[in-house]
C-alpha cells in the first residue's frame, strides 16, 4: 500500500476514505461504526461523508443486473454508433430514482447513480469555487466547428441571476498538453518538453486558490471511489504520490505545491457549467476506470441518458454519477436554470508515466468491498 505523506492534503483524504468504507460496510453488515481517525477533517466534512456513505449503503443493497458489455463496445462515428445501436438495442428500457448500483451478467459494477449524495454545505461550497473561476469560464467558450462541442457557444445558455457563468474549464495538478503524451515512466528532464504540466487553470496566485477551493469536492468523490473501486482508488493514491516525487526530483515548485493540496485522487476535474451534451463517449477515460460526475445548482428535473445501457437517470442537484464515460455513451440536455457539473476522471498516460499498472473492473461482492 502506498505510504501518503501526512503532510499532504491527500492523507485526509486517505482519512476520509476510510470513514466512508467503515460507515458502508457497518451499515450493510448490520454493525456498529468503529472509532476512526478524524484527523484534521472538520465537522461539515464528516457530516458529508457520513451522508454519501449511508447513501451508497442504500445504493449497494439495491442492485440491478442488466446486459453484458460486449454489446456496448464503442464506434468511431455516429454513423456507426448508430448501427451499433440499432443492431444490438438494450434488453429493455429503465428510469431509475433511487439509489442503486448497475452490474452486468459477469458480476462487473457499470454504473453507481447516488441521488442525494451531496449535502447542501458541498453543494454551496461547489458554488463558491465555481465562482472564483468565472473569468476563465467566460474565456473558455468558442464559436469553434461544431465537432469542438464542449466549448461551443452553442450548447450553452445564459443563467437567469447571472448566478453561474456558462463555461467548461479543465484543471489539473500535472497532465499532459494536447499532442505531448508519453508512456512508461522515462527518467527524464522535463525541459525535453514531453512531460506532465500543471494546467493553465492552476498558474499562478489565482491558480493556487482554485486549488484549494476544490478541496472538499475532490474528498468527497475520492471517498466515494473508495467504496466504489477500491483498486482504481489506491492506483490514484499511488500515482499522486509518485508525481509529488518526480516533481520535487526536477524542483517543478509550483506542481509539486499543487499536489501537496490536491485532495483527489483523480488526475483531473472538468468544471462545466450550463451546457447541453449531446450523445458521446470519453474516449480518453479509462475502460475499466469510473469517471465521477456532480451536479449541483438550480433548474427543472432533467435526466441523464446512458443510451447504451438503455437506463435513463434522474438528475436532481445533490447527484453523484459513476460510470467508466468511455463505454457509455450518455447525453443530457437541460437548457434553462443553473447547473454545475464537476467531473473527476484519471488519464492513463499519467498513470503510465509514473508505472502506476492499470486495474480491472470492479465486482459486485455482497461483503467484501
Amino acid at each position: 500500500m502506498v505510504t501518503i505523506p501526512i503532510d499532504w492534503a491527500l492523507y485526509q483524504t486517505y482519512l476520509a476514505g476510510e470513514l466512508v468504507h467503515e460507515i458502508v460496510m457497518a451499515t450493510i453488515l448490520h454493525r456498529p461504526v468503529r472509532d476512526m481517525n478524524l484527523g484534521l477533517l472538520d465537522i461539515d466534512t464528516c457530516i458529508a461523508l457520513e451522508q454519501l456513505a449511508k447513501v451508497m449503503a442504500t445504493a449497494y443493497s439495491n442492485a440491478d443486473t442488466m446486459t453484458p458489455w460486449t454489446k456496448m463496445n464503442p464506434g468511431r462515428s455516429e454513423t456507426r454508433e448508430e448501427n451499433l445501436f440499432n443492431r444490438f438495442p438494450p434488453d429493455e428500457e429503465r428510469f431509475l430514482t433511487t439509489p442503486s448500483v448497475v452490474i452486468d451478467s459477469g458480476g462487473r459494477i457499470i454504473v453507481w447513480y447516488l441521488p442525494g449524495a451531496l449535502t447542501a454545505m458541498i453543494m454551496k461550497d461547489i458554488h463558491g469555487a465555481t465562482h472564483s473561476m468565472s473569468g476563465l469560464l467566460k474565456h473558455s467558450i468558442t464559436t469553434s466547428k461544431i465537432t469542438q462541442w464542449r466549448t461551443n457557444r452553442s450548447n450553452f445558455h445564459t443563467s437567469p441571476d447571472g448566478m453561474v457563468t456558462p463555461g467548461c474549464i479543465n484543471i489539473s495538478p500535472a497532465w499532459f498538453q494536447q499532442g505531448r503524451e508519453k508512456h512508461g515512466f522515462p527518467n527524464i528532464d522535463p525541459e525535453d518538453g514531453f512531460s506532465p504540466e500543471v494546467s493553465a487553470a492552476l498558474k499562478g496566485d489565482a491558480g493556487r486558490n482554485i486549488t484549494m477551493s476544490l478541496q472538499r469536492s475532490g474528498i468527497i468523490v475520492s471517498a466515494a471511489l473508495r467504496v466504489m473501486h477500491p483498486d482504481l482508488y489506491w492506483a490514484g493514491m499511488e500515482t499522486q504520490v509518485r508525481l509529488g516525487k518526480w516533481a520535487a526530483r526536477y524542483e517543478l515548485d509550483e506542481m509539486h505545491y499543487h499536489l501537496q493540496r490536491w485532495t483527489s485522487v483523480f488526475n483531473v476535474v472538468s468544471i462545466i457549467c450550463n451546457r447541453r451534451s449531446p450523445p458521446h463517449r470519453d474516449p480518453k477515460c479509462r475502460p475499466a476506470a469510473f469517471d465521477i460526475m456532480t451536479t449541483a445548482g438550480r433548474y427543472h428535473p432533467v435526466v441523464m441518458d446512458f443510451m447504451n445501457l438503455g437506463i435513463k437517470f434522474l438528475y436532481n442537484s445533490g447527484s453523484m454519477l459513476a460510470s467508466s464515460c468511455r463505454l457509455v455513451r450518455h447525453y443530457m440536455n437541460v437548457e434553462e436554470g443553473n447547473r454545475i457539473v464537476t467531473a473527476w476522471y484519471m488519464r492513463d498516460s499519467i498513470h503510465n508515466f509514473v508505472g502506476t499498472p492499470s486495474t480491472e473492473y470492479a465486482k459486485y461482492d455482497r461483503v467484501n468491498m
